[in-house]
C-alpha cells in the first residue's frame, strides 16, 4: 500500500512544487510556440523554399499546427503557373499526424495523413513539352543518390476529392480525372512493417468513365509481392492512343474498354519473377481506320475471360474469346500489297519527342497458351482489290464461329462449327457455307471436318478478249519476297463429308466472237474423305445440267495429292450449237444442229517426270464410247446443205495422255449426207471447209544460204561423242521473210480398228461448167480397216454405193488417210560417199576447195502434201579442206576452225540434221541442201564455239573464261570444273589452239591483293614458330592458322611492318583490336598496276599449269599479257562474269 503521509509529503515539497511550475512552464510555452510562433515561421519558410525549388509562386492560406497532439494542418495551399496567371496545383488541407513512437523507431512515424480535394492542372504544350518539364528536366540533372532508403512509416494516407486536368494544346483536347480517392493503410521502410500487406485503394472518375483499383503490397520487401485488381468501366480508347510513344499505322475511331482485372506479382530469389494476371476484359463499339481514314477493323463487343496469364512466364491460359459482329476489311492496294500484312512488317516508329526507343529482343522463353472456348458470332471481312485498274469488292458475311480447346502445344485436337456465306460482285456469291464437327491439330498440322456444306452457290466465270480469266487476275499479290521459301510442315485439310446443293456457274467467253456462253445448272455432289494428304481418295458423285440440255454425271474416286482420278462419265444431250463460236471464225461451214453422248471411264494420275527441274506429268485417258447424234451443218460460202447424219458412234474408245495415243476400236457413221460443190470460179468446198490465212508460201530452196539467211537453233552434240542435232529450216527469199518453220511435234499413236459407212448420199454439185452439173452417190456403204499412224502401215478401204440409184459404186484400196498425200515413207542409210565432187558447193558457201573427205547418211524421209520432213544422220569422216577461193557468195566466218571443234581426234564428224523443204521448188537439191546444212551448222558452231564446247561434253556451261577469287591466284572448285571440261574438248580436237589472258579487277582485286599479302604474312609466321619448335610444317600456303591464333599471330605481324603505328603515354606501340590492325595495315599496304598485273600473269600461268598437267600438249597453250580491267575484252565475251578472270581464246 501507499503511504499516504509520505505522498503528501512529497507532493508539497518544495522541490516537487518547483519541477511541476517548470513543467507547467514547458507546456505553456510549448503551446504558446506550437500554436503562434511556429504556424508563422513554417508558413515563411516553406513559402521561401517551395518558391525557390518550383520556380512558382506559392501561396498558404493558414498553417496550423498542435504540438499537443503532434500534428500539422496547411490549407489553402496555392501553386500558380511559373509565368503566374492560372494555377498549376493546389489543395484545400494537408493534414499530417506526428507520432511519439517516431523517437523509438528512429525515424519519423505518421499516424495520419489526410489531403483533401487535390488539384493538379497539367499542360502539353504546342512544342511537346508540359508545364512542368523544367521540373523535370532540373530532376533528371541531379547526380543519382544509391543511399538506402531511410526509415519512415505513414500510415492511414488518404485523398479525397482530387481532380487532375490535362490541357492537350498540340491536339486541342481536354481530358479531365475527376473524383479521385484514394485509401492506402500505410507506407513504410521500417523493419516491423516491410513485411506487411499495403492494402491501397484507389477510384476515379476517367472523363466520366469510372475506374476501380484495389490491392495490396510490400513494397519494401525484396520479394515485392503485391497484389492489384483494376476495374475499369467505359474508358474511350480513342482519346488516349494519341499519347502512346510511338505512331501506330491505325487510327482507333472509337471504342470503349472495360476491366475487371487481377495482377498479381512476386519476386523470388534464385527463382524467375512472376506477373500473373486473371480476370476479364471487353472491348464495346471498336472502329478503327487506317492513316487515311479507310476503315479496317470494327466490332460490337469482344469479351476476354484470362483465366491465367504469366506475362513472364510467357504462359496463358483464355478460358474464353467472344467477338460480337466483327468486320475487317482488307486491301490490295494498286502496288499489289496487303494493308494488314504491311502494318505487321512496319516497325514502330518514334513519334514523340519525349518517347524513348525501346530495344527489341528476341524472347528466351516459348510462349505456351491455351484456349478454351472462342466464338465470333455475326462477322463479315471485306475485300477490296486495287492491283488490277478496276476494283475488285468481295466481302465473306455471317461468319459464325464456335472453338473449343485449342492450345500452341496441340495436345489435344480442338473442335470447331463454323458457318458463312460469300459475295464477289458478280463472280461468286454462296448462301451457305458450313463445317460441323471441326477438328483442329495444331501439333500435327491437321484439320479434319466432320460435315461440310455448300448451298445456294452462284458463279461467273469470264474470259477476256485477251483471253485471260478475270477471276483468276485477283489479287496481283506482291507482298511475300521471292527469296523466302516455306519452312514449316504443310497443314492437312480432310472433310469427312462434302456436299453441294444448287450450285450454279456461267462461263462468258469474250475471247471468241461471237460470245460464248456456258451455263451449269443444278449442280450437286457428294463427297466423302475429301482430303490434303498425299495418297488419301475420295469418293465423288456430282450430277448437273450444262447449256439447259445436256446431263451429265460422275462419280468414282479422287485423290488431290497428287492427283489420281478414277470417274465414270455418264453425257446426255449435249448440244454443240453453243459451242460453235469455239471453231465457226476458221471454218467455211455452220453447224445447226448436234447432240453429244458419251458414256465411259476417265482415269487421270500425277506422276513425277524423273527430272527434279521439270513439273509432274499428267497421265491417264480415257475409255468409253462417245456418239454424236442428229448432226447438221451448212455451208456458209455456198448457203446450201454441207453435212447431215444420223448418228456418228465411236466405240471402244482408248484415249491416252502422256505418251499420248489414241485407239477406237469401232467408228460407225449412219444415214449421212454430204454435198460436194465446185463453185462457178472453180473452187471445191471440200478443199475451203478451213479457212486459210493470207500468208507467203514456204519452201527450201538452195539460195537460203545464199541470201545470208541464217536460223538461230544452237547445236547441241551428244556428251563427248561429237554427234551433233541441228533443226535447220531454210527460207525461200523469193516467198518473203516468213519465220523459221518450227520443230515437227511428236506423231501422236493412232489407231482406228474399223470405220462403218451406212446410208450414205453424197450430192455432186459442179457449177464451173455450163450447164451445172449434178450426181447423186446414194446407198454409201462401207468399211475402212486398220488405220493407224505407224509409220509403214496401210490401211484397207473398201466402199459401196450406187450412182443415182442406177450403178453400184465399189471401191477399194490401200491406204493411210492419217499421212498427206502422196505418201512416202523412207529408210536410207548411206555410207562412204565421197566428198570431193561436191567442192564446187564447198567453194562457193564455205570459201574452200575439199580436198578429202567421205560422207555417210542414214535418212528417214516422209512426204505429206508434197513437204519434205527428213532426218539426216551424217558421217564426216576425214573432212578436209584445200586452198581458200575467192567467192563473193562464201561466208567470212572460219570455217576451218568450224571444223576443228566438231573433228573429234580420229578426224570424224557426226551430225544428226533435220530439214524441211517443198518438192515442188524447181531449186530444190537434196545434194545442195546438205551442203547449205552443214556450212549453216558451222556458223553456228563459230559464233558460241565455248558453249558448243560445253554442251559437247554435257556441261551446258560457257567455257570462255574461269573466275579467281579476289586478290587470288589459286584455282577454284568451279574454275576447275571448267577447266575439267575444257580439256576433255582440246584432247579430242587436237587441232584446236588456246590463247590465254589473265585478267585483274582494278579495285576488288587491289583490296584482296592486300588482304592476301597479310595472310601469307600470318602464315610464314606461323611456319617459323613451327620450326622453331622442330615441328614439321611445309608450304606457307599449306598451313592452316585457327581463329584462336590469329589475333596474336596478326598483332607481332602488325607491330613488324615499317608504317606509323598509335603509340600510348610512353611511346610504345599500342595494342589494337584485330579490326583496327588490319585496317591499318591495309591502308599501308601499296598494290601498284605492277602487281595487279603479275597478279595477271600468275592466274593465267595456274591455268596454264592446271591443263599442261592434265595431259594438254604445252605447245597448245600460249600465253597473252594480261590486261587490267576489261580493257581489250573480246566482243561477246560473258558479261555476267567478274574482272577477276582469265579469258580463253580458241585458233
Amino acid at each position: 500500500m501507499i503511504d499516504k503521509a509520505k505522498l503528501q509529503t512529497v507532493l508539497h515539497s518544495p522541490k516537487t512544487k518547483k519541477y511541476a511550475l517548470r513543467l507547467v512552464i514547458a507546456f505553456v510555452v510549448i503551446g504558446v510556440l506550437g500554436f503562434f510562433v511556429l504556424p508563422p515561421l513554417v508558413k515563411s519558410v516553406l513559402l521561401e523554399q517551395l518558391g525557390k525549388v518550383l520556380h512558382r509562386p506559392v501561396t498558404f492560406n493558414s498553417v496550423s499546427i498542435n504540438p499537443y497532439a503532434l500534428s500539422v494542418t496547411l490549407e489553402g495551399v496555392s501553386i500558380q503557373e511559373r509565368e503566374g496567371g492560372e494555377t498549376f496545383a493546389s489543395f484545400d488541407s494537408l493534414y499530417m499526424n506526428l507520432e511519439s513512437t517516431s523517437i523509438f523507431r528512429f525515424g519519423p512515424v505518421f499516424g495520419e495523413v489526410r489531403l483533401v480535394n487535390p488539384k493538379l492542372r497539367i499542360v502539353r504544350l504546342p512544342d511537346n513539352r508540359y508545364n512542368f518539364s523544367d521540373l523535370l528536366d532540373e530532376f533528371m540533372a541531379r547526380p543519382r543518390n544509391d543511399d538506402p532508403t531511410p526509415p519512415f512509416s505513414l500510415n492511414n494516407i488518404q485523398i479525397t476529392g482530387g481532380v487532375i486536368e490535362f490541357d492537350d494544346r498540340q491536339l486541342d483536347e481536354k481530358h479531365v480525372i475527376s473524383d479521385i480517392n484514394l485509401t492506402l493503410p500505410f507506407v513504410s521502410s521500417m523493419a516491423y512493417a516491410t513485411d506487411s500487406f499495403v492494402e491501397p485503394s484507389f477510384s476515379a472518375l476517367v472523363n466520366g468513365a469510372p475506374l476501380l483499383i484495389k490491392g495490396r503490397s510490400k513494397p519494401f520487401t525484396d520479394t515485392l509481392e503485391s497484389e492489384l485488381a483494376l476495374d475499369l468501366s467505359d474508358l474511350q480508347l480513342a482519346k488516349y492512343l494519341d499519347y502512346i510513344p510511338f505512331e501506330l499505322p491505325i487510327k482507333v475511331q472509337s471504342g470503349a474498354l472495360n476491366t475487371n482485372l487481377k495482377l498479381t506479382f512476386l519476386q523470388q530469389k534464385d527463382k524467375p519473377s512472376t506477373l500473373l494476371v486473371s480476370g476479364t476484359t471487353a472491348i464495346a463499339s471498336l472502329d478503327v481506320k487506317d492513316t487515311s481514314g479507310s476503315p479496317l477493323l470494327s466490332l460490337k463487343q469482344l469479351d476476354l475471360v484470362i483465366g491465367s496469364a504469366d506475362l513472364l512466364g510467357r504462359k496463358f491460359v483464355i478460358e474464353r474469346i467472344a467477338v460480337d459482329s466483327p468486320e475487317i476489311h482488307a486491301r490490295v492496294s494498286r502496288q499489289g500489297t496487303i494493308n494488314w500484312i504491311e502494318f505487321f512488317r512496319k516497325e514502330m516508329t518514334p513519334g514523340k519527342p519525349m518517347a524513348q526507343a525501346v530495344e527489341k529482343s528476341a524472347p528466351a522463353i516459348p510462349v505456351e497458351w491455351s484456349l478454351s472456348e472462342a466464338k465470333v458470332s455475326g462477322g463479315a471481312l471485306r475485300w477490296l482489290d486495287e492491283s488490277h485498274g478496276k476494283p475488285f469488292n468481295a466481302s465473306l458475311e455471317a461468319l459464325e464461329l464456335d472453338l473449343h480447346k485449342l492450345d500452341s502445344k496441340g495436345e489435344t485436337a480442338a473442335e470447331f462449327d463454323a458457318s458463312w456465306r460469300v459475295i464477289a460482285e458478280e463472280w461468286l456469291k454462296v448462301d451457305t457455307f458450313s463445317v460441323k464437327g471441326g477438328k483442329l491439330d495444331l501439333a500435327r498440322h491437321e484439320v479434319r471436318v466432320g460435315d461440310a456444306l455448300a448451298r445456294g452457290v452462284r458463279g461467273l466465270i469470264r474470259r477476256t478478249a485477251e483471253g485471260k480469266i478475270e477471276w483468276l487476275q485477283t489479287p496481283a499479290l506482291r507482298v511475300l519476297e521471292a527469296s523466302q521459301k516455306e519452312t514449316s510442315e504443310p497443314w492437312k485439310i480432310t472433310l469427312d463429308k462434302y456436299v453441294g446443293e444448287d450450285i450454279g456457274v456461267r462461263f462468258e467467253d469474250r475471247a471468241v466472237s461471237p460470245l460464248a456462253t456456258q451455263t451449269i445448272d443444278g449442280l450437286g455432289f457428294a463427297m466423302e474423305n475429301l482430303s490434303t494428304e498425299p495418297g488419301q481418295t475420295a469418293k465423288l458423285a456430282a450430277r448437273f445440267k450444262l447449256n439447259k440440255k445436256g446431263e451429265i454425271g460422275v462419280d468414282g474416286t479422287l485423290q488431290p495429292i497428287p492427283l489420281n482420278a478414277d470417274l465414270n462419265l455418264d453425257i446426255k444431250s449435249l448440244e454443240l450449237l453453243p459451242l460453235q463460236a469455239y471453231f465457226t471464225e476458221k471454218l467455211n461451214i455452220a453447224v445447226t444442229r448436234g447432240q453429244v453422248t458419251v458414256n465411259g471411264n476417265v482415269q487421270l494420275r500425277q506422276e513425277e517426270s524423273g527430272k527434279k527441274s521439270d513439273a509432274p506429268v499428267l497421265t491417264g485417258g480415257f475409255t468409253g464410247q462417245a456418239t454424236i447424234g442428229d448432226f447438221y451443218a451448212v455451208d456458209k460460202l455456198n448457203s446450201a446443205d454441207f453435212l447431215r447424219w444420223k448418228s456418228l458412234f465411236f466405240g471402244k474408245v482408248d484415249a491416252r495422255l502422256n505418251p499420248h495415243s489414241l485407239s477406237i476400236g469401232e467408228i460407225a457413221l449412219t444415214d449421212f449426207f454430204a454435198r460436194v460443190i465446185v463453185s462457178p470460179d472453180g473452187k471445191l468446198n471440200l478443199l475451203q471447209i478451213v479457212r486459210k490465212e493470207d500468208a507467203p508460201a514456204v519452201a527450201v530452196v538452195p539460195q537460203a544460204a545464199e541470201a545470208g539467211v541464217i536460223p538461230a537453233a544452237a547445236p547441241a552434240t551428244e556428251s563427248g561423242s561429237g554427234k551433233a542435232v541441228a533443226p535447220v529450216n531454210v527460207v525461200n527469199p523469193v516467198a518473203g521473210a516468213a519465220p523459221a518453220l518450227a520443230e515437227s511435234r511428236p506423231v501422236i499413236p493412232i489407231k482406228i480398228g474399223k470405220i462403218t459407212l451406212q446410208g450414205g448420199n453424197v450430192r455432186f454439185s459442179d457449177n464451173f461448167v455450163k450447164p451445172n452439173y449434178t450426181a447423186n452417190l446414194k446407198q454409201i456403204g462401207g468399211r475402212i480397216t486398220g488405220l493407224s499412224s505407224e509409220p509403214g502401215s496401210i490401211a484397207s478401204l473398201e466402199l459401196r454405193g450406187s450412182y443415182d440409184n442406177v450403178a453400184p459404186l465399189n471401191i477399194s484400196a490401200k491406204i493411210n488417210p492419217l499421212s498427206a498425200k502422196p505418201y512416202l515413207d523412207l529408210q536410207a542409210d548411206i555410207k562412204g560417199i565421197e566428198l570431193t565432187p561436191f567442192s564446187s558447193y564447198s567453194g562457193k558457201y564455205a570459201g574452200y576447195m575439199i580436198e578429202k573427205g567421205k560422207l555417210s547418211l542414214f535418212v528417214k524421209y516422209k512426204i505429206e502434201n508434197d513437204q519434205l520432213e527428213a532426218e539426216n544422220r551424217i558421217f564426216l569422216d576425214q573432212l578436209t579442206f584445200g586452198d581458200p577461193v575467192e567467192s563473193p557468195d562464201a561466208t567470212k566466218l572460219p570455217v576451218t576452225l568450224a571444223v576443228s571443234l566438231l573433228q573429234n581426234r580420229k578426224g570424224e564428224i557426226d551430225l544428226n540434221l533435220p530439214i524441211s523443204g517443198s518438192l515442188n521448188d524447181p531449186q530444190f537439191s537434196i545434194g545442195s541442201l546438205v551442203i547449205k546444212v552443214i556450212v549453216n551448222l558451222f556458223i553456228k558452231a563459230v559464233t558460241s564455239p565455248f558453249a558448243l564446247i560445253g554442251s559437247m561434253f554435257g556441261s551446258g556451261e560457257e567455257l570462255s573464261n574461269v573466275e579467281f577469287d579476289y586478290g587470288r591466284a589459286a584455282i577454284t572448285p568451279a574454275a576447275q570444273k571448267r577447266l575439267e571440261n575444257l580439256t576433255k574438248a582440246l584432247i579430242d580436237r587436237p587441232a584446236l589452239r588456246l590463247e590465254v589472258e589473265g585478267r585483274v579487277d582494278l579495285e576488288q582485286d587491289r583490296e584482296g591483293l592486300k588482304s592476301a599479302r597479310i595472310e601469307r604474312k600470318v602464315r610464314a609466321l606461323k611456319r617459323e614458330d613451327l620450326t622453331k619448335n622442330s615441328v614439321e610444317s611445309g608450304s606457307a600456303e599449306t598451313i592452316t592458322v585457327s581463329d584462336e591464333e590469329y589475333p596474336a599471330l596478326l598483332e607481332r605481324v602488325y607491330r613488324a611492318e615499317k608504317f606509323p603505328k598509335p603509340r600510348n603515354m610512353v611511346g610504345m606501340v599500342k595494342g589494337l583490336p584485330v579490326e583496327e590492325m588490319e585496317k591499318l595495315m591495309l591502308a599501308n599496304s601499296i598494290v601498284d598496276e605492277e602487281d595487279l598485273r603479275q597478279l595477271g600473269e600468275r592466274r593465267a600461268k595456274a591455268v596454264r599449269d592446271w591443263l599442261v598437267e592434265h595431259e594438254v600438249p604445252a605447245d597448245r597453250v600460249f600465253l597473252l599479257p594480261s590486261k587490267l580491267g576489261e580493257a581489250g575484252a573480246k566482243s561477246g565475251a560473258d558479261e555476267k562474269a567478274r574482272s577477276s578472270r582469265v579469258d580463253f581464246t580458241l585458233k
